[in-house]
């Protein structure tokens, strides 16, 4: 399941904790995950086990300068890969997609900072996954 892996490198990149979907409610800054679609790679001439996978990946802070300079440096690590791995799992490439932001208003004058990209991410789905 590449969802562990793409926990496990986000850990790695940003080194701040990283959740499926939302950050807990005890959580004020994180990165979270998420697949949104994963249709099925079409050439129109073969068929393949391939699907390019959407993901949206948000980090949620309080600085939003550090936001935006994570969410750069995943999106450097992960465009870099061709025919190679995201963290163990083997995937063909990884190319940025939308971007999204936004700004929280917290208690005591505070804001929270979302920075969110969508990545499309190519790979064999495995049948036993």
């Amino acid at each position: 399941m590449i969802e562990s892996d793409i926990q496990v490198d986000l850990a790695r990149l940003t080194g701040l904790p990283v959740y499926p979907l939302i950050l807990p409610s005890s959580v004020l800054e994180g990165v979270t995950y998420q697949r949104i679609s994963d249709p099925m790679f079409n050439t129109g001439l073969v068929s393949t086990r391939l699907i390019a996978a959407r993901f949206q990946i948000s980090v949620i802070l309080n600085d939003y300068t550090r936001a935006l300079k994570l969410e750069a440096k995943i999106r450097s690590a992960w465009e870099s890969v061709q025919h190679g791995y995201l963290g163990r799992y083997p995937v063909q490439t990884i190319s940025r997609g939308a971007l999204y932001q936004e700004a929280e208003e917290l208690t005591e004058n505070r804001k929270r900072y979302r920075i969110t990209r969508d990545f499309i991410i190519t790979f064999a789905e495995v049948p036993d996954d």
